[in-house]
């Protein structure tokens, strides 16, 4: 008890020089019916561009990350705003990604919470790793 009381503290601040921000990016992949990644395979880049009438990103895989999956990085994209994926000169998709930021005690936090993908509301399973199907 006497441990637990010395232990005990009034200040509930947080020491934000040794904490660790949570990951600010979540990644996507493709896929065909099959479950076989598209990314790396039938789509060969390195970077791929992210764009739309206001702006313009280059995504890639996360280095030493999984090379079938594109990381996107919250401050990138803008809530509710439309994007397109130009996959190969040819191959666009639409993309719409919906996420909330919080600000913590020592830095902001992202929850994804939606994303449309072309045109229709997809599913989350992990807000992580969000999986289309082409």
């Amino acid at each position: 008890m006497v441990l637990l009381l010395a232990c005990a503290s009034d200040d509930d601040s947080v020491d934000c020089t040794s904490a660790l921000p949570e990951p600010n990016w979540f990644e996507i992949g493709f896929f065909n019916s099959q479950g076989e990644p598209l990314i790396g395979t039938v789509y060969q880049q390195e970077e791929f561009r992210l764009f739309n009438s206001k702006s313009e990103i280059f995504i890639s895989p996360m280095p030493f990350g999984d090379p079938t999956r594109l990381q996107v990085r919250f401050p990138d994209v803008d809530s509710v705003t439309e994007y397109y994926i130009e996959l190969t000169e040819i191959d666009t998709d639409t993309l719409s990604f919906t996420y909330e930021t919080l600000q913590g005690p020592c830095f902001l936090s992202y929850d994804l919470t939606q994303v449309n993908y072309n045109g229709e509301t997809f599913l989350l399973k992990n807000t992580d790793r969000v999986d289309f199907i082409k």
